[in-house]
């Protein structure tokens, strides 16, 4: 570097390129291979934090962007991962944590449709209905009439 030679700077130059371009192959590679390590605890993880999430929210969050909103991640990664590993789209999960609850109530309460209904977020017992016999093909009422511990004390 003390010796001023023809082109000295440009070889120096040239010797800096060569250094980053090796550097960033080595960083490229480490990267990689962490991610490759981190792919497989990654998605468990959300999956995870999105199964809490359902159950300690489903009363109050019923749409996919509440949940995604929760999560930190966007609707459409939320739903891709959903679907990868669960083979349900996010909206059947939460509908599925709803009706089991709603299914809880009907076999072991005596409460009214329309009080579970409000219970489970929905501000409308007509909806509900609807909602409960999209999911388990058959009406609240109808449900509770079959299984329902009200069955036993006629």
């Amino acid at each position: 570097m003390q010796n001023a030679a023809l082109a000295q700077y440009e070889l120096l130059v040239s010797y800096l390129k060569i250094f980053l371009i090796t550097a960033s192959r080595i960083k490229a590679a480490q990267h990689t291979g962490a991610l490759d390590a981190f792919a497989d605890t990654k998605e468990p993880f959300i999956l995870q934090t999105l199964k809490d999430a359902i159950e300690q929210h489903y009363k109050t969050k019923h749409s996919a962007s509440d949940y995604a909103e929760l999560l930190n991640i966007s609707v459409k990664a939320l739903a891709r991962i959903s679907k990868t590993h669960f083979n349900k789209t996010l909206t059947d999960l939460i509908a599925e944590r709803i009706i089991i609850e709603a299914k809880r109530e009907l076999y072991l309460s005596s409460k009214a449709v329309k009080e579970i209904a409000y219970e489970l977020g929905f501000h409308d017992e007509y909806y509900f209905s609807r909602f409960f016999k999209n999911n388990a093909d058959v009406s609240p009422q109808g449900y509770r009439d079959m299984v329902g511990f009200a069955r036993a004390e006629v």
